[in-house]
């Protein structure tokens, strides 16, 4: 199998995930996925709304999630999806749990470009 189709398949569950977030109300359209050995470990989406907490961001939440369900803090034999580029705090979860990958779809810069567009 291409690696471009498996990096698809995630990417694109992380962008499902955003989704699901937002349908339900959770908070912003950002979605993440931790995999381990070719499995999904955790599928998160943004929680701030919903936790009434601003570091409750997709990719953070997916990093607190795996380590919790690996019981340990060092994930550095796993790999993150996510739906959009990380914002800085979210680039420090995921760098200090020593994630071997960090995989994106969407730039931030387009994001906000498209953001702004709407009010």
């Amino acid at each position: 199998m291409s690696w471009f189709l498996p990096t698809f398949q995630l990417i694109r569950k992380a962008v499902e995930e955003a989704y699901e977030g937002v349908r339900c109300g959770d908070g912003g359209p950002f979605g993440a996925v931790v995999v381990k050995d070719d499995q999904i470990i955790v599928r998160c989406h943004n929680m701030v709304l919903k936790n009434m907490d601003p570091t409750a961001h997709a990719e953070v939440t997916a990093v607190r999630e795996a380590c919790k369900k690996l019981e340990r803090y060092d994930l550095s034999d796993c790999e993150i999806y996510a739906s959009c580029e990380p914002c800085p705090m979210c680039f420090g979860a995921i760098h200090l749990s020593k994630m071997k990958c960090l995989n994106d779809f969407l730039h931030r810069d387009w994001y906000m470009e498209h953001k702004q567009r709407q009010h």
